[in-house]
C-alpha cells in the first residue's frame, strides 16, 4: 500500500479507536524513510488527517505536535513522539492490573479500542480466567471486531447485545471502557458509553475508563454521530498512565478501586 493509500485509509476509518490511528499514522509516516522528508507531500498528508472527526484527541495531539516540525528533521522528531508515548498503553495495563486481583472477574467492554484490547490481554495473561462480555456496539457495531480480535487472542469473550446490558449489570463485577476525550466533569466514548456507566453504577459496580493524559481537554468537543459524553459520576475510575483514581473526587463512599473491585 503507497503512502498516499495509507492515509486514505486512516481517514475513512470508522472502525478503530484513535490509539490505534495514532499507531497506523506513525506507520505512515515511517514509510516515507530512509530518504529526506518530503515536505509538500508530508503537508498534504497532514491537511487530509485533519479530516479525522476531533473527537479523537489524541490523533490531534500527534498532528499538532509533529506539523509544525514539518522540515529537514521532521523524521527526528517523529522519532521524539514515538518514544515518549509507546510504553504508556502497557502502563496503563499495568495500573489496571494493580487495582485488584482479576481472576474470574466477569468485565464488560464496549465499542472497540486499541487501549482497552490490549489491557484486557493483558489481564488474562496475568491471572486467567477472566470472562469478557463485549457488547455488539450500536449503532456503528464495531464491538462486532473487537469481540473477533479478543476471541483470536485466546480471551474467553461473548457478544452481548447493548439492550441486554442493564439486566446483565448486577451479575458484572466490572465495566472497561475506553475514551477519546476527557475534562473534569465527563468523558468522551461511543454511544452507548452513558448507559454502561448509568446501568453499573446503578447496580453498585465499578466503572474503569482507559486512556492516557493527552486526551484531556479544558472543553469537550465532539461529533454526536458516533460519540457521547458521560457524566463523571461516583464509581467512574480513571486509569492513566498515572495510575487509577476516581474521576469525581466527591467519592462519598471514600471507596478506593480497589475497594469497588472487591
Amino acid at each position: 500500500m503507497t503512502f498516499d493509500q495509507q492515509i486514505d485509509t486512516i481517514v475513512a476509518d470508522r472502525e478503530h479507536g484513535s490509539s490505534t490511528l495514532v499507531k497506523h499514522i506513525l506507520q505512515a509516516l515511517h514509510s516515507l524513510e530512509p530518504g529526506p522528508p518530503d515536505e509538500s507531500r508530508l503537508r498534504e498528508a497532514f491537511r487530509r488527517l485533519r479530516h479525522i472527526d476531533p473527537s479523537m484527541v489524541v490523533v490531534h495531539h500527534l498532528l499538532n505536535a509533529l506539523e509544525p516540525a514539518i522540515g529537514p528533521d521532521f523524521f527526528d522528531a517523529l522519532d521524539a513522539y514515538e518514544k515518549r508515548w509507546q510504553d504508556v498503553p502497557e502502563q496503563i495495563s499495568r495500573n489496571l492490573a494493580g487495582i485488584c486481583d482479576w481472576h474470574g472477574k466477569r468485565l464488560l467492554v464496549h465499542s472497540r479500542s486499541g487501549t482497552l484490547f490490549e489491557a484486557i490481554c493483558w489481564l488474562d495473561r496475568t491471572f486467567g480466567d477472566i470472562q469478557v462480555l463485549q457488547t455488539r456496539s450500536v449503532p456503528g457495531e464495531e464491538g462486532v471486531a473487537q469481540y473477533d480480535a479478543l476471541r483470536e487472542a485466546g480471551v474467553a469473550v461473548h457478544l452481548v447485545e447493548d439492550d441486554r446490558i442493564a439486566g446483565l449489570a448486577p451479575s458484572l463485577d466490572a465495566a472497561l471502557l475506553g475514551m477519546d476525550q476527557f475534562c473534569e466533569g465527563a468523558f468522551v466514548n461511543k454511544t452507548g458509553s452513558r448507559q454502561i456507566a448509568g446501568a453499573m453504577i446503578q447496580a453498585g459496580k465499578p466503572v474503569y475508563v482507559l486512556g492516557d493524559s493527552r486526551k484531556r481537554v479544558d472543553r469537550l468537543h465532539y461529533s454526536t454521530e458516533l460519540f457521547e459524553a458521560a457524566p463523571m459520576t461516583r464509581g467512574v475510575y480513571l486509569v492513566s498512565e498515572s495510575g487509577a483514581q476516581p474521576m469525581n473526587d466527591e467519592d462519598e463512599t471514600g471507596a478506593t478501586p480497589d475497594d469497588r473491585c472487591r
